[in-house]
């Protein structure tokens, strides 16, 4: 699975853009080849594909000479548009690579003669020493900055990474966020884990020290504030208090220095740990947001997914929105709360009704909750809103039950009930109907509710 790193653009005494040498190549589009990049098989028909793979909305390169049988002898180049470096003073090269599996390292070379067509035709320089790869398991390290300055005042750079397998070896090979710079990139002094790290409880051992951390916007608050992430496991994900001051958009690669405060509105016993006093903000440019984590309702309820961007799927609701619009959903694994705090869920959610949910996740008066940002957060999968209902709508109830569930409103209608496999294991025309621990569907006059018994 894809792990994306963060990139910040961290120049000496301000942050500032870089002269841009090679465009940003994200895969973003879907495209092996836009931006003017090559693909060149050499030995055997397999080519670089693009994917996202582990990573629904974030796309990257990859490069494997399984066939999903046996090993296949392949030679594959993936070849960079010209490089024109005739201005550069200091050009680095920088990109996120991953592999998997035993099998020859990718390669990365520089040309300065070749045009097109077979690679052989030109003459190429190995820097592959220069660049930091990765040790396998799918995790993405950076390559950091590699030196390009050796082609200062050349105009006919080409870069090319080369991917070779043999019928006794194929490792797997993955590239993302590639580019040339001026001065190149940097990762920020501390990484979010390192900002939100605990010896014991949940408060971090930085409270009220001063720190810069560097993350891309998952989630923002007019007039208050914005989620950052540098990454997708636990602890990569922090909420930056600056009353609104900074614009941000999702996505934004923004480079942030204050102050660690623990903040715990209400009586709550367990704190938020968040960034606040900002005393500097860079917006160093629009990449790809990360995706969504995908956890259990009951898995949300954990310290570390605090301020990251998750969600909750197939969650039905089991408490409808309070005084202060905050509802319950589970999905049979346990509750977890859902606020109002960037976006008011309409209709209001009725018991029963069943919602994929999406959203940051906070801690606030002695419970975790779900932030969504917008009504895309929210899915209706079935079910009904309160204000779509009526007087005579069917209502299942208590849900979650303890074994006896009530049907009201049936109107003498058949009620059948399935199992989780589709099977049906109960049909009845009696309201009050008793089952065994378990998830259940529940059709009634077409309609149809989902029901957790505990």
């Amino acid at each position: 699975m894809k792990k994306v790193l963060l990139v910040s653009l961290i120049a000496l005494g301000h942050c500032v853009s870089a002269q841009t040498y090679l465009p940003l190549k994200d895969f973003q589009d879907q495209s092996l080849t836009s931006g003017g990049w090559a693909n060149q098989a050499v030995i055997g028909a397999v080519n670089w594909t693009v994917t996202n793979t582990g990573s629904p909305t974030d796309y990257y390169l990859k490069a494997t000479g399984y066939n999903g049988a046996t090993n296949d002898n392949t030679e594959i180049w993936f070849i960079s548009p010209v490089v024109n470096l005739t201005t550069a003073t200091n050009p680095m090269l920088n990109f996120n690579n991953a592999k998997n599996y035993a099998g020859t390292a990718v390669s990365v070379k520089v040309s300065t003669n070749y045009t097109s067509g077979a690679p052989s035709a030109a003459t190429w320089t190995d820097i592959t020493s220069s660049c930091a790869l990765s040790t396998g398991g799918f995790a993405f390290v950076n390559s950091g900055n590699v030196s390009l300055s050796t082609y200062n005042g050349t105009a006919t750079v080409r870069i090319a990474y080369v991917y070779a397998s043999t019928t006794t070896a194929a490792a797997t090979w993955e590239l993302d966020d590639i580019q040339i710079l001026e001065n190149g990139i940097a990762a920020p002094p501390m990484s979010i884990a390192q900002a939100q790290a605990t010896t014991g409880g949940d408060l971090s051992d930085m409270a009220g020290q001063s720190v810069t951390v560097g993350g891309r916007v998952s989630g923002f608050k007019l007039g208050s504030g914005f989620w950052i992430q540098d990454g997708t496991s636990g602890f990569s994900g922090i909420y930056v208090y600056d009353f609104g001051n900074n614009s941000v958009a999702l996505g934004d690669s923004v480079l942030v220095s204050g102050s660690i405060v623990e903040y715990a509105p209400g009586a709550s016993t367990e704190k938020t740990t968040q960034i606040s006093g900002v005393t500097s903000f860079t917006n160093v440019g629009s990449y790809t947001a990360y995706p969504a984590l995908n956890l259990s309702t009951i898995d949300v309820n954990a310290e570390m997914y605090e301020s990251m961007l998750v969600k909750v799927s197939n969650a039905a609701v089991t408490v409808i929105p309070d005084t202060f619009n905050e509802w319950t959903v589970s999905d049979g694994t346990g509750p977890i709360k859902v606020d109002d705090f960037m976006y008011l869920t309409t209709p209001v959610p009725a018991v029963g009704a069943v919602y994929n949910v999406t959203g940051e996740v906070n801690h606030s008066f002695a419970a975790f909750k779900i932030l969504p940002r917008n009504a895309a957060d929210v899915e209706l999968v079935f079910g009904a809103g309160l204000d779509e209902t009526t007087a005579e709508e069917i209502v299942i109830y208590p849900n979650p039950s303890n074994g006896v569930i009530n049907v009201k409103n049936a109107n003498n209608a058949t009620i059948d009930v399935y199992n989780t496999l589709g099977a049906k294991v109960l049909s009845t025309k009696q309201t009050q109907i008793t089952l065994k621990s378990g998830l259940y569907l529940i059709q009634v006059e077409g309609k149809t509710f989902r029901v957790f018994v505990r």
